[in-house]
């Protein structure tokens, strides 16, 4: 049993927190000990905002009730609303969720290289499109698409999805489709629509941030935001969002010039579907899953899959072993 040290109180007379994890405005995520079961979950404490409180435990009811494993399990989604102990002296809502054991994608994406390459993005990106439709035909949209949510856990480094504090539901109580409009955030993936702040088809955004999530998959740039390199005549910021406006070839040119990393035509050609300026020409889920760049993978055997798998599993393996011994000589 690890030791617990360094925590900064006790949840419930039960949860010792061990380490904090994640942060932001509305709420903050900790690493907790069970003292009665000697097991590792996630608490995620909530500020006062109650609506984005209850949004967000209602979503994690909905997604538990699907029963999927792409998505990491909220431990009370039987229960009611929580309050948690006297905290910092104040009162505070919080869920709990299984602790997911290897960390997250973004610790992992660019050790050993820069980003996945097509292949193996292509075996990640496949689960990770499973998730969003789950989540779409529940009535989610996750509109950020950050690689610190996407968790991975186990000796097979499952994919589990989490964290919906900027989810938005886009079906309402008669189970009909409504548009969304967006008034104060500005994500890092969003769709041109989202920024500009007009009522927007949910679906058709996350398709446009599930593509510059793929190219952030693919290539290691987290782009647009916070993608500036030490090239600075290499701006992803601008250059990307040129390349949605004018589908300019000279984008993908800088690449290879740049970092040597290659693009297939047939990558090209879906980024420039799911990017598209136009929300209309943006492809389903269902269209990605069977285009020309994902039909190798759909196309495969399930054995054959098994080993492509496998061969990620291997890759994940390799970079975490790398990632925990940067961590141990850090400390």
């Amino acid at each position: 049993m690890e030791p617990c040290f360094n925590y900064n109180g006790i949840l419930d007379g039960k949860y010792i927190l061990v380490k904090e994890i994640d942060s932001s405005i509305s709420s903050t995520t900790y690493k907790v000990f069970d003292s009665s079961t000697e097991k590792k979950f996630l608490v995620k404490i909530f500020n006062e905002n109650k609506t984005q409180i209850n949004t967000e435990i209602e979503m994690y009811r909905r997604i538990s009730r699907n029963e999927s494993p792409l998505f990491l399990k909220y431990i009370n989604s039987s229960s009611g609303d929580l309050i948690m102990d006297d905290i910092r002296l104040f009162d505070k809502k919080y869920i709990v969720f299984e602790n997911a054991t290897k960390g997250d994608l973004l610790q992992l994406i660019n050790l050993k290289s820069r980003g996945l390459g097509e292949k193996f993005s292509k075996i990640f990106f496949a689960k990770f499109l499973k998730a969003v439709h789950i989540l779409h035909k529940i009535g989610i949209c996750i509109k950020n698409i950050d690689m610190k949510n996407i968790l991975l856990d186990g000796d097979n480094f499952e994919l589990k999805l989490t964290n919906f504090e900027l989810s938005s539901f886009f079906i309402n109580e008669i189970g009909k489709k409504i548009l969304l409009k967006e008034k104060f955030r500005i994500f890092q993936n969003a769709a041109p629509e989202v920024m500009k702040g007009i009522y927007y088809d949910a679906e058709k955004a996350d398709i446009f941030a599930l593509g510059v999530f793929l190219f952030s998959l693919i290539t290691g740039f987290y782009g647009p935001k916070g993608a500036k390199t030490k090239h600075s005549s290499f701006d992803i910021n601008e250059k990307l969002y040129k390349f949605i406006k004018n589908k300019n070839e000279s984008f993908w040119n800088l690449f290879e010039t740049n970092f040597d990393i290659k693009f297939s035509p047939e990558f090209k050609k879906l980024f420039a579907k799911m990017v598209d300026i136009n929300p209309k020409n943006r492809p389903t889920i269902e269209e990605i899953l069977n285009d020309e760049w994902m039909k190798e993978i759909i196309d495969l055997s399930e054995n054959e899959l098994k080993t492509y798998e496998k061969e990620l599993i291997n890759e994940f393996k390799s970079r975490y072993e790398l990632f925990s011994l940067i961590i141990s000589n850090g400390d």
